[in-house]
């Protein structure tokens, strides 16, 4: 269960920056989607659902808990795979999966 006060990040205009790491924690599906697009996977691992997102050099999962707070799924962990090793690599991943939504 996801406290009140991390219950989730604000909405970013479109056209904002994208998301800093910290930010993923929280997400919930619509807001994934309006930061990312539609996953190019979706995988069920009980209580877990993942979504997955690609790019040609990484790949982010988010994986989604029911909030019984609010009755919605919210990111409670993520990872990265591919060419991501430090934290630079990841928060690139990030601004090429928010790239990659707007073109």
């Amino acid at each position: 269960m996801i406290a009140p006060e991390t219950a989730g990040p604000s909405p970013r205009p479109a056209g904002a920056a994208p998301p800093q790491l910290k930010e993923l924690i929280g997400l919930d599906q619509p807001a994934a989607t309006r930061l990312f697009g539609a996953a190019v996977e979706r995988s069920e691992q009980p209580p877990a659902t993942i979504w997955r997102y690609r790019t040609e050099t990484c790949e982010l999962d988010l994986f989604f808990y029911l909030d019984l707070r609010s009755g919605q799924m919210r990111t409670l962990h993520y990872s990265f795979k591919g060419a991501v090793t430090d934290a630079i690599g990841r928060q690139n991943c990030l601004s090429e999966l928010v790239a990659g939504r707007r073109s």
